[in-house]
């Protein structure tokens, strides 16, 4: 089923159903940036007290337009519902109160249906993202965290381990990358292309993907560092971030006496 055909009986299914406050589409198809691989992201504003029976006549409404697969539920102020459906259109629903939808901008979403004209009421844009400080010196001192417990797996040949754990490595490194994007809602990390700079992405592309060897996996997660420790030291500086020395000083020795002079090429 086509995304716009699915849209189409979506809003016509809830437009009497005056539980559903607002009906909005968010994501990619809100921005304006959706592709043929984006998922359909729908906005339901709803009272606090009706938000069960608006997800029961949601999950009662999907099955009448089209047959579906998954359906995953997470409950909360903003309720959130995922389903796919047997041709594997992808479709998220957020079921939140009216107030918490003040967070968005015009730009964000676009109105399907709004019986309480908010739409109208949201700023066009949101200002710019700035980096978060709390969580820079979270991923600063986790990743060296991280470096420090090279010798842990190693001394367990624990190759499995490290392999997981370079993985852990490079979504540091992309985090971190992210806190350089202004835009106050890039979007979720399936289309992380187009959301960092080309050459953040050519980073990326070239650090290492080793076999379960151990001189390479400790190779690929010195080669991450050497593109971490740079950015995350300048970040650190332009957000005030005191940089954990001591720390960084004690992991050197640390691998220095455990692994040899080559692993704090960092």
């Amino acid at each position: 089923m086509e995304s716009s055909a699915f849209i189409e009986a979506i809003t016509a299914g809830l437009a009497d159903d005056t539980r559903v406050r607002g009906l909005f589409l968010g994501g990619s198809l809100g921005r304006g940036t959706a592709d043929a691989w984006s998922d359909v992201d729908f906005v339901i504003t709803a009272a606090p007290q009706d938000q069960a029976d608006v997800a029961t006549a949601w999950r009662a409404l999907l099955p009448s337009i089209t047959s579906i697969v998954f359906w995953n539920q997470m409950d909360g102020e903003r309720l959130v519902i995922n389903a796919i459906t047997a041709d594997w259109l992808r479709c998220d629903v957020a079921i939140q109160p009216a107030h918490t939808l003040l967070s968005r901008a015009k730009d964000r979403l676009k109105p399907l249906l709004d019986r309480d004209s908010l739409y109208a009421t949201l700023p066009d844009a949101m200002p710019p993202k700035a980096p978060n400080p709390g969580y820079v010196r979270y991923v600063i001192h986790e990743f060296i965290r991280m470096l420090g417990l090279m010798p842990v797996v190693v001394g367990r040949s624990e190759l499995v381990t490290m392999a997981l754990g370079l993985g852990m490595m490079r979504d540091h490194m992309a985090g971190l990358m992210m806190q350089s994007v202004t835009d106050p809602d890039p979007g979720g990390i399936l289309h992380q292309s187009k959301v960092l700079p080309p050459a953040d992405m050519a980073v990326l592309r070239a650090l290492p993907y080793p076999p379960l060897e151990q001189a390479a996996l400790i190779d690929a997660n010195l080669a991450i560092a050497r593109q971490f420790m740079p950015r995350a030291r300048a970040l650190a500086q332009q957000l005030d971030i005191p940089w954990p020395d001591d720390f960084e000083a004690a992991t050197r020795r640390h691998l220095n006496a455990t692994l040899g002079p080559d692993a704090t090429a960092w």
